[in-house]
Order: structure tokens, then sequence, then C-alpha cells
């Protein structure tokens, strides 16, 4: 069986190609290297996002490729199938950032029964949280029947969790209502979900006509409104805004109907890629918007409350959105190139919001 990488074109996300690499039977690995295989992996609208800021966030430097092409992440599931590294023993698996390839060279360091750190030096400019691998074993919180839970929604929904800590840190800025972009995106419901189980703010989903229905009939907003219906959202009271989406167009809209009442504005996700065009957004009237960073506010809560507590934390809000994620969502689980190639474009075009997908290359 030949081993190859997906690539796309950096300045063109939807040409794409298959690459072949060597086999792992023919890799010579240093003794402080081992080689994990490329299992499964989820392929969400994240990771168009990690496509579009490829250059500005540095995405496109975890797995290196030539010339103009890039390897998009994904969170995935590798199995190790070399390694003389001590505490890493073949068949070990584990979760964390991979590239749509057949397998992952690494260099795992602070191996314990938790995981590991990727040590490669191309890798140690990049931020921390994604270069640390967790071992799948049910004492590490990973039940084998949500695995694909893990791929699709663990992300994502820990930065739900982190925009939550975040806001009320910052008690909402004064606001008393957030207006979630994207609304039907896995980041913006997982949010959602939180913020009408555990916080007095009134919770507005951004949605486009054709998932309006999906985004209201999930019961955790208190108003949809569609992109194309900005201007009927209360301007008198104070709001901010989670902008999933990253349409320019809209945020110059709903900067310019709320003015001085837009109290913080932040961006997040591109779901809408291909939408960038608009007013400057350090122009725009009221907050200026600003890029959310989550692994920042990880970061600063395991200075602030320990790593313990913020994966304590973390854990018992992503056991409660599990309760309640299968009956909006259904997996779908695929395997080969050509079913990858095809999933790819469907989420690059926009993918229903009440499916996903795993994928086996």
């Amino acid at each position: 069986m030949t081993s190859h990488n997906f690539e796309v074109d950096r300045t063109d996300l939807s040409i794409t190609q298959f690459v072949d690499i060597p086999a792992v039977g023919s890799l010579a690995l240093a003794d402080n290297q081992a080689v994990l295989s490329v299992d499964r992996f989820a392929l969400t609208a994240n990771n168009i996002t990690y496509g579009v800021a490829g250059d500005s966030i540095g995405y496109w430097k975890f797995f290196p490729a030539r010339d103009n092409w890039g390897q998009i992440p994904v969170w995935g599931i590798g199995t190790v199938l070399q390694s003389s590294v001590m505490g890493m023993n073949r068949g070990d698996r584990y979760y964390g950032y991979y590239p749509m390839s057949s397998y992952l060279v690494i260099e795992p360091v602070n191996v314990n029964e938790r995981g590991f750190v990727d040590g490669m030096a191309h890798r140690q400019e990049l931020p921390p949280v994604y270069n640390q691998y967790a071992k799948m074993t049910t004492g590490n919180g990973f039940e084998p029947e949500f695995d694909n839970h893990h791929m699709i929604y663990r992300p994502l929904f820990t930065t739900s969790f982190v925009l939550d800590d975040f806001f009320a840190d910052n008690d909402f800025f004064g606001a008393k209502t957030i207006i979630l972009s994207s609304a039907s995106s896995k980041t913006s419901f997982g949010l959602a979900y939180i913020l009408h189980k555990n916080r007095d703010i009134r919770v507005v989903g951004l949605t486009s006509s054709g998932n309006k229905d999906f985004v209201s009939g999930l019961g955790i907003y208190d108003d949809v409104f569609t992109y194309d219906d900005v201007t009927s959202i209360d301007n008198e009271v104070p709001t901010v805004f989670v902008d999933m989406a990253g349409d320019r167009v809209v945020l110059q809209e709903l900067h310019h109907h709320l003015t001085d009442n837009m109290k913080y504005s932040c961006g997040v996700g591109i779901t809408h890629w291909d939408s960038r065009d608009g007013q400057d957004p350090a122009t725009l009237p009221g907050a200026k918007p600003t890029m959310f960073f989550a692994p920042s506010q990880i970061q600063k809560r395991h200075q602030d409350w320990g790593v313990a507590k913020f994966q304590s934390e973390l854990a018992s809000a992503w056991v409660e959105f599990l309760e309640v994620v299968d009956d909006w969502v259904n997996i779908n689980e695929f395997e080969g190139q050509d079913a990858l190639l095809s999933t790819y474009k469907q989420v690059l075009e926009g993918a229903p919001p009440d499916q996903s997908y795993v994928l086996s290359p």
C-alpha cells in the first residue's frame, strides 16, 4: 500500500493533490524519533479556517510541504508503528494534531501515561497546545465509544469553553447580549450551549437562511437572525460579537448598526472564507475587532488555576455536552482517497450543519 500526503494550494484551497511519500518501512528514524500511523481524523469548517489563516497564524508550519503547497492540520487519532523511545510502545494510540497523511514522524519528549509533546525543531516556535498528544486510555478520559466525538468536537468545544471563560472573566464587557455568527457551526453552538446553560445573557445566532431552521431547533439561542436581517437586531443594548464566519460585509453592517453599543468584537473562525471584502475593520464604529486566540486564554488559565483545575473544569463541561450533541448532528465515517477528496470539497463549499465527517486515509 502506498503512503501519501493530501495537500492543498496555499493560494487557492480548492486546488488539491495527493503526493506519494516513502513507505514507513523505508524510514531511517533517529533514536529519539517515532512514527505514528494516521488512523482517522475529523474534517470540519475549523480545518478550512486553518488553511485560510495558514500564513497569518502559522498553521502551514506544523506539517510543511514544498513550494506553494500546504498540509491543513486536522484533529485525529494515530497509532505507534515504530518507536525506540522509552514509554512509547508499538500499538499505543494518541489523540492530537495530525496532517492529512498516512503517517507522522515525531520526536516525543516528556513521555508519560498522559501522553507526550512533539519536540520536532520546526514546531517549537508554534503554540504549544498543538504539540501535545494525549494517550487514548480510559484512565485519561478516552472512552472508545466517543473516539469520533473527540476528533470532531473536542478542539472546537475547547474553544467554546475558553470563549465562555474569557467573556465571564471580563464580565462580558458590560454587555447584555452576545451575538454569534455562523451560529450553525460546532464552535458556535458549543458556546451557545454553555452560555444558555450557565450565564444570564441573551444569546443571538446569526446564520444563513438555509440553516435558520436547524439553528432555531437547537433550543439554545434566544433569537436567530439571517445575515440579510442584521438590522432587525436590537441595537439599543450593550452587545458583544463573536465572529465565527469572518464575513467582512456582515461585520461592517453589524458594527454600523450597533455603533457604540458594540462593546467587544472578536474574530474566531472564517467559515465564510470566500467573503473577505468590506470595510477595514480598524475603521469600524464601536469596539475595534480583534482576533481571539484560544491557546492564549488556555495558557492564562493554566497560570491562574493550574493545569489540573483547567482540565477538570473542561472535562465536566465536555461530559454534559456529549449528552446532547448526538441529538443535533449525525456522524459520517468514510475511507480512502476518493472519500477524502469529495468530503474536503463538501466541507470547503459548506457542509450541512447536521452532518459531520470522520475520514480514514
